[in-house]
């Protein structure tokens, strides 16, 4: 499968560098670490830390906009055919299990969404693009049900403590409602 591909293309230094910058961002503010921070706490030297990601704290900050993106989000082209075709479970069971490698990507998200920044604002753009790919795939729906399945899939998807069968019941429960609101 491509998404487990693309997780194991992003090997062990890119994770524990992203991973220590996003702890370091939240713990010492925004932007108001080091390199040399950054390579003590992630093990990394810094030069394999600016052959991954350059020599740009922001950069490295956006790299995590991106994962979040495509991974936790799903807005690449193929998480939307997954989604289109009703494969939400494999899509929500994938951004868990990232969560689990990288449990500050939902702090990240979380303390950045609201600021006025350039982070905040590639953040809100993502969830607009979400809008966007849930009111493709259910056009029968009105705006207040749309933002209604941007929370249910948010919640599911960072909620601690969920397990597989509590995403299947959940899923299944949905799939069940929105038939029944096509059917109507």
């Amino acid at each position: 499968m491509a998404q487990a591909k693309r997780i194991q293309s992003r090997d062990q230094t890119f994770w524990k560098v992203l991973n220590a910058a996003l702890d370091l961002d939240f713990r010492k503010g925004h932007l108001k670490w080091t390199m040399s921070e950054l390579s003590r706490k992630s093990a990394i030297t810094r030069s394999l830390i600016y052959y991954h990601f350059g020599r740009s704290k922001l950069a490295i900050l956006q790299e995590a906009v991106r994962v979040i993106g495509e991974e936790l989000i799903g807005v690449d082209p193929e998480r939307v055919e997954q989604w289109r075709t009703g494969n939400w479970k494999s899509s929500v069971l994938h951004a868990r299990e990232l969560l689990e490698q990288s449990p500050s990507l939902a702090n990240f998200y979380m303390l950045h969404r609201p600021r006025p920044t350039e982070i905040g604002e590639s953040i809100r753009k993502l969830e607009d693009d979400y809008m966007k790919k849930l009111r493709a795939i259910f056009p029968h729906m009105n705006e207040a049900a749309h933002h209604a399945l941007f929370a249910f899939f948010f919640g599911v998807t960072f909620a601690p403590n969920i397990d597989e069968p509590a995403v299947d019941y959940a899923l299944r429960t949905l799939k069940s409602l929105t038939r029944k609101r096509t059917a109507s």
